[in-house]
């Protein structure tokens, strides 16, 4: 088993040095023995709905990926709150699972929890409101029925209306204050929900790796995944059944 996980690079599009990053990241997973990869939300700055606008936006993607799954390598999307209604075009079209919340896996001799992160915090009400509607059913239908191009310009004003309202809370706290977020709500899901060895999150942009000790005497860690910006290497976390750590891309 070898799993890597990635998040928040929010590509913008065609020219973004990210995206160049991004299909390099892709392309490696394919000689290195991986046997899964978890995109775990806003990888794009905007991809809604499954019109052939972005597959041909993202084309270099799109075939790294559909060569990944070519080697039954698993590909695990994680809807973000810039990324949302993928299943026509990575699910049905690529064969990736799709996920719009928490998801438990097996890796390994790991138990694992993954979640793009966009619920960590239930105070932020104004955010939890918009992520509700952006994934009712009429915005899914009408992601579908309509123009390539003009879902492009309906989803940059979800992507800005969803900025806006991303973690609202979070923005005018420090550092710290995030990481004390990204803590709490590992240790909170671990006795709450369903214990795990390693619980990966992103959306909140704060890089953050934090073991404890668990009411059984075990050792959870959870990993952040930050995001990548353009002033400092990306990274993604790679687990295998030995090993788990961070790797610059």
């Amino acid at each position: 088993m070898k799993a890597w996980f990635v998040s928040d690079i929010h590509i913008k599009g065609p020219d973004d040095v990210r995206l160049t990053s991004f299909e390099r990241f892709l392309r490696a997973r394919l000689e290195d023995g991986t046997t899964h990869v978890f995109l775990v939300g806003d990888i794009f700055d905007l991809w809604v709905g499954g019109d052939g606008f972005f597959v041909d936006r993202y084309s270099g993607v799109i075939d790294a990926i559909r060569r990944l799954r070519g080697k039954a390598i698993n590909v695990i999307y994680f809807e973000g709150n810039h990324d949302l209604h993928l299943e026509k075009v990575w699910s049905e079209q690529l064969g990736c699972m799709v996920l719009t919340g928490p998801k438990y896996f097996d890796l390994g001799p790991h138990r694992v929890r993954v979640e793009h992160g966009d619920q960590m915090n239930p105070k932020d009400s104004g955010y939890l409101i918009l992520r509700a509607v952006l994934r009712t059913t009429f915005v899914k239908w009408l992601s579908g029925v309509l123009p390539g191009r003009f879902v492009q310009g309906l989803g940059t004003g979800m992507s800005h209306s969803s900025r806006k309202w991303t973690s609202s809370s979070l923005k005018a706290r420090n550092e710290l204050a995030i990481q004390e977020l990204i803590r709490a709500h590992a240790m909170r899901v671990h006795k709450e929900d369903e214990p795990f060895d390693f619980i990966f999150s992103g959306h909140v942009h704060v890089r953050d790796d934090f073991q404890w000790p668990t009411e059984t005497g075990s050792i959870a860690r959870s990993i952040n995944l930050g995001w990548w910006t353009n002033s400092e290497p990306p990274k993604a976390f790679c687990l295998t059944d030995a090993n788990a750590d961070w790797f610059t891309v």
